[in-house]
């Protein structure tokens, strides 16, 4: 009988240079993608023989012998002997076996039959790739928060072992009907954190223990919360330093004034000097950002004068009395 030569990298997505933890990491995802108890009645019979195709390929480049005999055979596997099958206790690294409705062996191809033999068992049940333990989140901050620091509490979803298989992926020999032979489920839970002081955009912070939970015995993963700083229509962020913009009556720049402004550690008064122009900053040290450690960046005051849409009779024949005199100057 001829055999169909099966492309099982194209099966996983994969290039022939991927690395181990690459096919493992493209078995998860296709897996989660394929479960068919994901997916509606209808629809269950095609993602059951994708997640078979997707099996027997990850049987065999999930397996250092069986890659390395389909790596070197190609198109002419049949002249070479089989490879063995993987032990039963290398521990978790392979998947759960998927159970075909039409028989143990049936759904797989002639190449796989060859290397394995019809209705033998693969691969290990309890070699379920493992997870990455480690998790990142972004978490969202108002401008005032990331500089004083908050107590912020959230929901997180991560990975845990499934508590009805504990992680093999098998019930009674057969597929765990919690987790769908994954080994793992996904949980949602509320994390408490205290947000420090001094945080810019884009800064990462660790939450020892609060990751991903590993096999039984391994201590949990860690998360990285990586910091979105939230706009805030009152400032511009440039790096650690921050700039608004007021806005001046023309005499107040003409002859000075003395101004309130909202800083992110509430209301200050600052000084106009006289002859202040339209664009001119004016600066407000240690009233930015973090800069790390206790130390901050700046508040830039941009200056915009407002000429009134509407004034007075009197206000009228001042404006023109200031024309006349800058007139006889010029």
């Amino acid at each position: 009988m001829a055999t169909t030569f099966r492309d099982y990298y194209e099966v996983l997505g994969v290039p022939r240079t991927a690395t181990e933890d690459d096919v493992k990491q493209a078995y998860r995802r296709l897996a989660r993608q394929h479960h068919p108890d994901l997916h509606p009645q209808a629809e269950k019979d095609v993602h059951t023989k994708k997640m078979q195709e997707i099996n027997e390929a990850y049987s065999v480049l999930g397996s250092k012998e069986n890659r390395a005999k389909y790596d070197q055979l190609g198109p002419r596997w049949q002249e070479g002997p089989a490879p063995e099958p993987p032990p039963s206790s290398r521990g978790r690294g392979s998947p759960p076996r998927w159970e075909s409705s039409g028989g143990d062996a049936e759904g797989f191809s002639d190449f796989f039959r060859s290397m394995f033999g019809g209705g033998q068992e693969p691969f290990s049940t309890e070699d379920v790739p493992p997870s990455t333990l480690d998790i990142e989140a972004e978490l969202d901050l108002p401008l005032v928060d990331a500089v004083k620091g908050v107590e912020r509490e959230f929901r997180l979803t991560a990975t845990g072992l499934c508590p009805v298989c504990q992680g093999t992926g098998r019930v009674n020999k057969k597929m765990c009907p919690r987790c769908g032979g994954l080994g793992e489920i996904q949980t949602e839970r509320t994390v408490k954190a205290r947000i420090p002081a001094g945080l810019q955009n884009g800064s990462r912070i660790r939450l020892k223990g609060q990751g991903n939970e590993g096999p039984a015995g391994q201590p949990r993963g860690d998360l990285y919360l990586r910091i979105h700083l939230r706009p805030d229509p009152r400032f511009t962020v440039e790096g650690a330093n921050l700039e608004m913009e007021i806005r001046l009556m023309p005499w107040q720049a003409a002859l000075g004034a003395e101004v309130s402004v909202g800083t992110l550690d509430g209301p200050v008064r600052i000084r106009i000097p006289r002859g202040t122009q339209t664009g001119q900053r004016l600066r407000l040290a240690g009233k930015g950002l973090g800069k790390g450690g206790t130390s901050r960046g700046d508040l830039f005051v941009r200056v915009e004068i407002t000429i009134p849409s509407k004034i007075s009779t009197k206000a009228e024949a001042l404006y023109k009395q200031l024309q006349e005199e800058a007139d006889e100057k010029n």
